[in-house]
C-alpha cells in the first residue's frame, strides 16, 4: 500500500454507504477529517470535508485541491495522483 489510513472507521464506511452522518470535532469543521495519505508525499491526501453543510470528499495536493460528492470519484482521482507520486 501506497498510502496511510488516517480514520479507518469512516474510510471502511465511505466505501459502503453515506457519510452524511458522521460527526466532526471544531478542528475537523475547519479543516477536514483526513481519511488517507500518501507516504511518497505528505501533501496529497484525501479528506472527508463539510460544505455548506453537506458532506464532501476533497483531494488536496500540494497547493490544488478538488471536491467530489461520491467516494469513487474521489478515490480514482486519488489513486490516480497516487500513481504519478510513485513514479
Amino acid at each position: 500500500m501506497n498510502y496511510r489510513i488516517g480514520n479507518k472507521q469512516v474510510f471502511e464506511q465511505a466505501q459502503v454507504r453515506s457519510v452524511s452522518d458522521i460527526p466532526f470535532t471544531e478542528e475537523e469543521l475547519q479543516n477536514g477529517m483526513m481519511l488517507a495519505i500518501a507516504k511518497k508525499d505528505s501533501t496529497l491526501a484525501l479528506y472527508l470535508v463539510e460544505v455548506d453543510g453537506q458532506k464532501k470528499f476533497e483531494v488536496r495536493w500540494d497547493d490544488s485541491h478538488e471536491l467530489f460528492s461520491g467516494w469513487n470519484s474521489a478515490w480514482e482521482n486519488f489513486t490516480w495522483c497516487l500513481d504519478i507520486v510513485g513514479n
